[in-house]
């Protein structure tokens, strides 16, 4: 707790500055900087800070080619699954078709046989059971 009261009184410590001639006397206790020196540390700080706006920019502009760099190589995958699954369905259908013709091709149309069959055998039976049960 009192290492917070601390940063808090140290922290309303705020730098002063003054302009002296030359042989004049401080009125507080501190660094003199003359003007090169002065100039220095307002370029420095300017510096600094045109310096890190550059990083980011280039930090962002980084991502950013890489985001579209993913994104691209996401919608190829995309593509090419798309067309991968587009090519199998055609494969498919005309695998059913040449099925559905061979099947056919194999199996002779024999309906009018298979009708006749039935017939008589349906009609032998029915004669059949009538000897049977009416004797």
């Amino acid at each position: 707790m009192l290492l917070l009261f601390s940063t808090i009184a140290y922290a309303e410590d705020v730098g002063k500055f003054t302009i002296l001639s030359q042989n004049e006397i401080a009125p507080f206790e501190g660094v003199l900087f003359d003007p090169i020196a002065t100039a220095d540390i307002i370029v420095a700080r300017s510096f600094t800070s045109e310096d890190c706006e550059i990083k980011i920019n280039h930090e962002i502009d980084k991502k950013e080619a890489e985001f579209t760099i993913e994104r691209e190589t996401l919608n190829i995958r995309y593509k090419s699954l798309r067309d991968e699954y587009r090519l199998i369905t055609e494969q498919k259908d005309l695998e059913i078709v040449q099925l559905k013709e061979s099947l056919l091709k194999q199996s002779p149309n024999n309906n009018w046989w298979w009708v006749t069959g039935g017939a008589v055998v349906g009609t032998a039976l029915t004669y059949g059971a009538y000897k049977v049960f009416n004797e």
